[in-house]
């Protein structure tokens, strides 16, 4: 993982030095992400995202991170028993482009891996109507992805195409609502290079349908409350062409403890229903298999526990508007599986 490590010090120094140019109205910010689960895996992520505006009209985002995974959480059972070690480098960046109540955003990302490359185009658009009270939007992105069968050499080709809508209301001074869908259609390889599963007592690569189209429907509601307290809530509802079904409902609280620090906890329920050729293990001669976990039915819980401070203007020699935040989150699923995420985070505004 010495080389990941090496790839994240590296970003955040970058970006760091980005933070001493002269700008204004522009802000940097660095998450850092620990994750451990029951398997043993540990995964560090750090993330800088840079957000600078050149003009009133034009803008851009940045993002740089790095995955570095102590194991590989679909390791390779032929060559790696005991997992691998592996990691991500990704980076992306769109420019936002301001035409009166309307912004567009056009970009792309590029993510590399051991044995998995991916590239992306993406471009939205949203439109403020009514008094700023109505926002809609829109956008598309294209993903050509090209997992490598490890243990040899030879590349398989996947396509994404992803759609979606959503349309944000503000019904009343405290209460915001959005409604969003999407819509994603992948074709190709599409199974997992490294899991295998029992076909007749012989463990066997997958094999999965090369076309999956995938629907999700999403409400969010934003509510204040009296005492300086915000409600949020989340419903999602999924399907595919594969027959697996998802739901998830998410509710949490936030408190403004002081001027300067707010705590929240949320609690996120999630149920699926597996795809139709999924099995445990498989007899006789099926056209589909698959050992892929993601693919099975099981229900989860994720709490989490977060904490926002926003130091006085010149405290600790930070600018108005620098923040803090530290969020705790704890995963268990029916299946025995649990997982704890630890994440840090720091904002920064840029200005002359």
């Amino acid at each position: 993982m010495t080389r990941w490590r090496l790839w994240a010090a590296l970003g955040v120094l970058a970006f760091g030095w980005l933070a001493t140019t002269n700008w204004a109205q522009d802000q940097i910010t660095v998450h850092v992400h620990e994750f451990q689960d029951t398997r043993g895996v540990t995964v560090l992520s750090p993330l800088v995202t840079l957000d600078k505006d050149f003009t009133d009209r034009t803008g851009l985002r940045t993002r740089f991170g790095v995955d570095a995974v102590s194991a590989s959480s679909d390791s390779c059972a032929r060559c790696h028993a005991q997992g691998a070690s592996n990691g991500r480098l990704f980076a992306s960046a769109s420019v936002v482009r301001t035409l009166g109540d309307t912004k567009v955003s056009f970009g792309g990302e590029i993510s590399r891996e051991n044995f998995y490359a991916a590239d992306t185009g993406m471009v939205s658009v949203t439109r403020a109507l009514n008094k700023a009270n109505t926002v809609v939007g829109a956008g598309y992105s294209l993903s050509f992805n090209r997992p490598v069968l490890h243990p040899g050499e030879d590349v398989e080709h996947q396509q994404g195409h992803d759609l979606y809508a959503s349309l944000t209301q503000t019904l009343t001074r405290t209460t915001i609502v959005q409604l969003a869908y999407d819509f994603n259609y992948v074709s190709g390889y599409q199974s997992s290079q490294f899991l295998r599963t029992s076909v007749n007592k012989t463990m066997m690569l997958g094999v999965t349908p090369d076309v999956r189209t995938r629907q999700a429907f999403t409400v969010r509601l934003r509510q204040g409350l009296p005492a300086r307290t915000f409600l949020e809530g989340d419903y999602r509802f999924y399907r595919d062409d594969w027959a697996l079904r998802s739901t998830s409902l998410s509710l949490g609280l936030t408190h403004d403890l002081t001027d300067r620090v707010s705590a929240g906890v949320t609690y996120r329920w999630y149920d699926q229903l597996g795809a139709f050729f999924y099995r445990p293990s498989y007899v006789g001669n099926p056209q589909f298999f698959t050992g892929d976990f993601r693919l099975a039915p099981f229900s989860s819980g994720l709490t989490s526990a977060r904490v926002v401070i926003t130091p006085r203007n010149g405290m600790w020699g930070f600018a108005a508007g620098t923040a803090f935040d530290l969020e705790y989150s704890r995963y268990l699923a029916n299946t025995k599986y649990q997982a704890a995420i630890f994440s840090a985070g720091l904002k920064i505004p840029l200005s002359h």
